[in-house]
């Protein structure tokens, strides 16, 4: 394929572009509740209320009150739990830098499976969201990866055909779905090689 006819990088955003590079504060917090690190990530994104979260089916804030009960906290500190939560979490500065230099000569696109605040929170803690053309979190528009509808909504926005764009995920089952479609893809194991396998697509 030449180079010009790709026209646009798509991201993930958890896991990608925002990594838990200290699982400390998220461990510390599991262990509270005798749980593992693996146990509540495995509650707080996989459970029934957390599935319809992420379509939009409820407010994130009906998830919240579901974890609250199961684990016995008081509604007024699931604040502090998220901070805890959340706490190991940060974006990265080499991809976001990567990022950047992409946006000279190709559209960025973000599309990420998340629950109705999170815009809101990664402006408030991260503030990169204004980098990408197009940004899209699955509540908000009731569809989630790796419903191929949710891929055809950012081409459709992005007014870009899935062979004009590389699409970059963690998660292997993503990156299937984004492969049916036509996508170039980049399965995220790393920044560094990420970074590699995008600039190898052009």
């Amino acid at each position: 394929m030449e180079p010009d006819n790709i026209k646009a990088v798509i991201f993930d955003m958890g896991g990608v572009f925002i990594q838990t590079k200290d699982k400390q504060p998220r461990t510390r917090l599991a262990e509270r509740f005798g749980m593992s690190y693996e146990e509540l990530s495995q509650l707080v994104f996989q459970s029934p209320t957390a599935q319809e979260a992420t379509v939009g089916l409820i407010d994130e804030r009906d998830h919240w009150k579901f974890l609250s009960e199961h684990l016995h906290i008081n509604p007024d500190e699931m604040e502090m739990f998220w901070g805890d939560f959340w706490g190991g979490d940060f974006l990265d500065n080499d991809l976001y830098s990567f990022a950047l230099t992409l946006k000279k000569k190709y559209a960025l696109g973000l599309l990420s499976n998340a629950w109705s605040g999170a815009r809101n929170l990664l402006t408030k803690k991260f503030n990169f969201l204004h980098i990408f053309d197009v940004s899209v979190f699955s509540a908000e528009v009731k569809m989630a990866k790796p419903d191929p509808a949710f891929y055809f909504w950012i081409l459709n926005k992005m007014d870009i055909k899935a062979e004009q764009a590389i699409f970059v995920d963690d998660f292997i089952e993503n990156i299937d779905a984004a492969q049916k479609i036509g996508f170039k893809t980049v399965h995220f194991i790393n920044t560094e090689q990420a970074i590699k396998a995008i600039k190898s697509n052009f």
